[in-house]
């Protein structure tokens, strides 16, 4: 799906609760609001969204300036019974102009 790319942040280190090492990502993407449910309703403009992503992916489009167009890969997947999105791919789109 393609995406503007506004932000992006990553981290590593230990967690001072479990003294387990992390890695962590995030994406900040603009989304165009959905249609209104009714004939009489109002949606116009756009909304922030934030996905998780692996830190691999963070230091792949590292080099961009925000913002920038991708393609970002999606899938759905199941964690603990409840439905979560997880971000499996971040190709940067050449040329292509951030809106």
């Amino acid at each position: 799906m393609k995406m503007q790319i506004v932000g992006f942040e990553g981290s590593q280190g230990i967690s001072n609760k479990s003294g387990k090492s992390y890695q962590v990502g995030q994406i900040h993407t603009i989304a165009n609001l959905a249609p209104p449910f009714s004939d009489d309703g109002i949606s116009k403009g756009l909304m922030g969204t934030t996905f998780r992503c692996p830190l691999d992916l963070i230091q792949k489009i590292k080099q961009f300036q925000p913002p920038f167009m991708a393609e970002v890969t999606i899938d759905h997947v199941m964690r603990f019974g409840k439905r979560e999105e997880a971000v499996t791919d971040i190709t940067p789109i050449k040329g292509a102009p951030a809106n």
